[in-house]
């Protein structure tokens, strides 16, 4: 089941990373978890993979977000805003949508940009 759920959520990330507004981190970090309990190859390529082993650090050593990972994440967050602004969806998805926006917005800027240095000694 956990081999299931890593190849899974590992193909909504690479997903994620080509589709502005769909998320890819929650996806690396649920893919993580899940082939750390079921998948050991596939836990190994993430934790080396020089895309998604920083990004797994960070998490791991103080649920931390880089900067970067920040501004690239806000800046699909406001293009999925203006999609959605513009599109001919009903105005009650819309609302729901750009709400779940907004959360998520703040929980990536109320994470931590670096690891602090002193929890690690």
């Amino acid at each position: 089941m956990y081999q299931i759920i890593a190849v899974i959520s590992l193909g909504l990330a690479i997903f994620g990373v080509i589709t502005p507004g769909f998320p890819a981190t929650e996806f690396v970090l649920l893919c993580a978890w899940s082939s750390a309990k079921g998948s050991p190859k596939i836990h190994t390529f993430l934790h080396t993979n020089r895309l998604t082993g920083p990004v797994l650090y960070n998490w791991k050593h103080g649920k931390v977000i880089s900067f970067n990972n920040k501004i690239i994440s806000s800046i699909s967050m406001l293009l999925c805003v203006v999609f959605l602004l513009y599109s001919e969806l009903n105005e009650h998805l819309v609302i729901l949508a750009l709400f779940g926006i907004c959360i998520s917005f703040i929980l990536v800027w109320s994470r931590p940009s670096r690891i602090n240095i002193d929890e690690e000694l």
